[in-house]
């Protein structure tokens, strides 16, 4: 696989943007964080951030987004160049009132007007008028006479559009609410906001063969609503967990519900309306099953038959089931070659001219399988993962969520929802004759094809050699949230690789960390593999995230009524002073309440802890998380590697004290040191500017300090000799970074690690994660790992067995100004001031507000770098910062408002 620097940069994306008109001579180019690479075909148009549904209707293509912001869209684009024709904009404002059933749009919209009209040359569209109090999430269908039907996500409701001339006009909204489920049927409890009001959560919609009803499956409440489209009247059923999508089948008599949460899909009678049987398309789980879900995603009828083609997106195959008999009648293989692992993640499905269109979300391609024998004939390359599909004549439309990555945030634009989506037409009476040129492609761009993987195979068996003669322990450090140019801008040795005008935490902040950048290695192109906190921790113990967390993280950073970081455990009651519980990550679900129960989350092969369980190798886990059964318990055995002592997420916890708890732990296994020791110390994410907790510039001098300590604990030891410490950040979402939004920083140390390494290979978080698999001496888990590289180049002949050294923190602990409670741990500290700079002004802070530990997991990336860079440096500064950018981005061309992150344009 190719490892060169290759970044998209904003002017190729305008430039894709508007070569939509025609197919390009040469796909363009981009390389992922992961080191693949994406060379989509046909023809291309670029979207908001993470489009999630496409229908071809008529002459348009109707594509839906729902990015990790307040602002959606559903969009018309023409069918054959991909011009924008129409938008409409959902922005969702304060909370009101639930429409009636059938009730129509507010008077802010008038029926039947026309929403937005557009043309790709203007960018950004323009938008003559928005939908207020309106959210989107990924459920589209086309009705009769030009409808569209769009699910409202958190606004609880349907909406219908008509498309007449290429435009967009709202018709009518059609309430629906949420519906009680059985107490033995997974979540096990309503997995919202309990201080809120509940939610039916609507995600996906079809309407009946007669364009009487529509048919919308709602996420929150494991329900099937029919929705009368002339009155309104609804009517609910309970299906199967976490329904995802809905397909007629067998004529219109049945009604197919994928079961996210579950191992299979619900077939109901439709005329009926009752629940004809539940058929697994996966291993049956019972309710104390350790073993990672199916997740059945997407869904697609056979023509002329009565069977349903079930994408399992955890297992890496396609299921049919017939919908008469409720059994499974063919299994189709979607591994991109044989034996891998998992990590395809099918999740968008599509029949036409006797094949089988499957998106593989991990692979950023689209298999075509012939229906007839089943064999896969061809794949085709498609943007960051392609998230639905849909067929109209002799042209396939796929829609990418991430585009063509990210590139340089110049202006701290948010990684979250910085990158725009691609829409792509693949004429499909090309595909015969670029089949195998297509197949080749998309292999080669992911390093699967069979010379590349034997090559990696040798270059790291000799690597994993080396590291099995040299290495027994490995510690990992996990830290928080950081771009290589926010912590290394101001780094000489960096040279090109560092931009001084984007450092916020330097040598003051960081003298241990500068300290170890230059007695070991420092990887200066290294990234991250997701975008935020759910998915890092993932990747970082899993080499991969989920399908589930893909799709669903973006809804709490948008507020759009669903619970933070659904990967991990999480209170539902937020504000009740119980929640606080910094040991929850441990505790089991039943004694913790109104929790959320992350079972869904999980990657088919769980995580590292389970990896290193199994193949009985030692290991010990300081905070990270640990995965549980479907009930929500962690088992005994993985339990007895888990320091039950060890806070995690809380801002109310130093990192020194966390510190202090590792050390006493390993002086004690002194001479039993595990193979593996994962540590997270998250405190340099701070807690911005909010009043009375410690200051930025505090919590990253003290996890520096902490870090420090541990790691000089650990080179005391007589194992030193044979010990390698990685430290890296879980995502790099809260900074800018001249070179890549998804950039962040990663030293190694150890006796073994060449001082002064630069490193500028490129490489990620599954590099590191593989290298603790060869250290450990176990297979990879995903397709990522397995195809990452176990680290080289970076040692010496002789160890050096000097105790690595401690740095005195160069920062005072402060805390930031405001009214402090009486409880407040930090309300001795001085108040902050920025050292030779601006004292902050009571007026630039914002008012007193309550605090729980839990509120500040992540404040969005933009806002989290504002607050960091005026209490670490102050408003002066931070003015010099955007001129500063400003200049950049006229010198570089770069069409910097049109690319600003939340702020509604495209």
């Amino acid at each position: 696989m190719s490892r060169k620097p290759i970044a998209l940069s904003a002017v190729s994306l305008l430039l894709l943007a508007h070569a939509a008109a025609a197919a390009p001579a040469q796909s363009p180019t981009a390389e992922l964080p992961s080191g693949r690479l994406l060379t989509p075909v046909g023809v291309l148009a670029r979207t908001p951030n993470f489009p999630t549904q496409v229908v071809a209707h008529g002459g348009h293509v109707a594509v839906l987004d729902g990015g990790a912001n307040k602002l959606q869209s559903l969009r018309l684009y023409a069918s054959d160049d991909l011009q924008l024709l129409g938008v409409a904009n959902t922005l969702l404002g304060p909370a009101h009132p639930a429409p009636a059933p059938g009730a129509v749009a507010p008077a802010a919209v008038t029926p039947g007007a026309n929403v937005a009209q557009g043309n790709t040359s203007e960018l950004p569209a323009r938008v003559s008028a928005a939908i207020p109090n309106q959210s989107l999430f990924q459920g589209l269908s086309a009705g009769r006479a030009g409808m569209l039907y769009a699910t409202g996500g958190a606004s609880d409701d349907l909406l219908a559009f008509t498309t007449h001339g290429g435009t967009l006009a709202l018709q009518r909204r059609y309430a629906l609410r949420w519906q009680a489920f059985p107490r033995r049927q997974y979540p096990y409890q309503y997995a919202g906001n309990w201080q809120q009001a509940r939610l039916f959560y609507p995600d996906s919609v079809v309407t009946g063969p007669a364009g009487k009803h529509a048919y919308v499956t709602g996420l929150l409440a494991n329900s099937l609503a029919r929705v009368d489209l002339a009155s309104g009247a609804t009517r609910y059923l309970n299906v199967g967990s976490y329904p995802f999508a809905v397909v007629l089948a067998d004529g219109g008599k049945r009604l197919v519900v994928s079961d996210w949460g579950g191992n299979g899909v619900t077939v109901v009678d439709r005329a009926a309306w009752k629940v004809l049987g539940e058929v697994p398309t996966g291993p049956v789980l019972g309710a104390r099953s350790f073993a990672a879900g199916a997740h059945p995603t997407a869904l697609a009828a056979q023509p002329g038959t009565p069977l349903v083609w079930v994408a399992d997106a955890n297992l890496d195959r396609i299921v049919a089931v017939d919908t008469q008999t409720l059994k499974v009648m063919r299994v189709l293989d979607d591994a991109p070659y044989p034996d891998a692992p998992p990590g395809a993640y099918p999740d968008a499905l599509a029949i036409a001219h006797g094949q089988l269109f499957v998106a593989n979300a991990g692979n950023d391609d689209v298999a075509v399988f012939d229906l007839a024998s089943g064999a896969r004939t061809a794949l085709i390359p498609t943007g960051w993962y392609p998230t639905a599909l849909s067929v109209r004549g002799d042209a396939l439309y796929v829609v990418s969520a991430k585009g063509m990555g990210s590139g340089p945030n110049l202006k701290h634009q948010w990684v979250g929802d910085f990158m725009h989506g691609l829409l792509q037409r693949v004429d499909l009476r090309e595909l015969p004759a670029h089949a195998s040129q297509w197949t080749a492609q998309a292999l080669h761009d992911d390093g699967f094809s069979t010379t590349q993987r034997s090559a990696l195979t040798a270059t790291n068996a000799q690597a994993q050699d080396w590291l099995h003669a040299h290495i027994r322990h490995v510690v990992f450090i996990l830290r928080e949230n950081k771009t290589f140019d926010e912590n290394f801008g101001d780094y000489p040795a960096a040279g090109h690789w560092a931009d001084p005008a984007l450092d916020l935490y330097g040598p003051r902040q960081l003298p241990n960390l500068y300290a170890m950048a230059a007695r070991g290695a420092l990887f200066v192109n290294f990234y991250a593999d997701g975008e935020v906190t759910s998915q890092g921790h993932q990747w970082t113990t899993a080499g991969s995230d989920s399908d589930f967390l893909q799709r669903t993280w973006s809804l709490y950073y948008s507020a759009r009524g669903y619970i933070p970081n659904s990967g991990w455990t999480q209170d539902l009651v937020p504000d009740e002073p119980a929640a606080r519980n910094p040991y929850a990550i441990y505790t089991n679900l039943g004694a913790l309440g109104h929790w959320s129960n992350p079972w869904i989350t999980y990657p088919a092969r769980l995580f590292l802890f389970n990896d290193l369980l199994a193949h009985r190798v030692s290991f010990e886990d300081f905070g990270e998380f640990a995965a549980r059964n479907k009930i929500g318990n962690i088992s005994p055995a993985l339990r007895a590697h888990l320091a039950m002592n060890y806070p995690a997420w809380d801002r109310l916890v130093l990192d020194t004290t966390r510190a202090a708890i590792a050390d006493r732990w390993i002086r004690a296994h002194a001479q039993h040191l595990p193979r593996v020791i994962y540590i997270w110390l998250p405190d340099d994410h701070t807690a911005g500017r909010a009043a009375c907790m410690a200051s930025p510039d505090s919590y990253v001098a003290n996890n520096d300090y902490a870090t420090a300590e541990v790691i000089h604990t650990l080179s005391t030891l007589p194992s030193w000799k044979h010990t390698l410490v990685l430290l890296t950040e879980d995502d790099a979402q809260s900074g800018a970074d001249h070179i890549s939004a998804h950039r962040t920083f990663a030293v190694a140390l150890g006796p073994w690690v060449k001082s002064g390494t630069l490193d500028t290979q490129h490489l990620s978080q599954v590099d590191f994660l593989r290298t603790i698999e060869a250290v450990a001496a176990i297979q990879p888990m995903s397709q990522w790992d397995a195809n990452a590289h176990v680290l080289a180049g970076i040692w010496r002949s002789t160890p050096d067995l000097a105790p690595a050294p401690v740095l005195p923190m160069q920062t005072a602990m402060t805390r930031n100004p405001g009214r402090c409670g009486a409880d407040s741990p930090f309300k001795s500290w001085p108040l902050n001031h920025v050292p030779g700079g601006d004292h902050i002004a009571w007026n630039d802070l914002p008012a007193a507000r309550s605090y729980t530990p839990t509120a500040l997991l992540k404040i969005a990336g933009p806002e989290q770098m504002r607050q960091e860079w005026l209490a670490s440096k102050g408003p002066t500064a931070y003015a010099a910062l955007l001129a500063r950018l400003h200049a950049m981005a006229a010198q570089q061309k770069r069409p910097l408002q049109s690319l600003i992150a939340g702020d509604g344009g495209d």
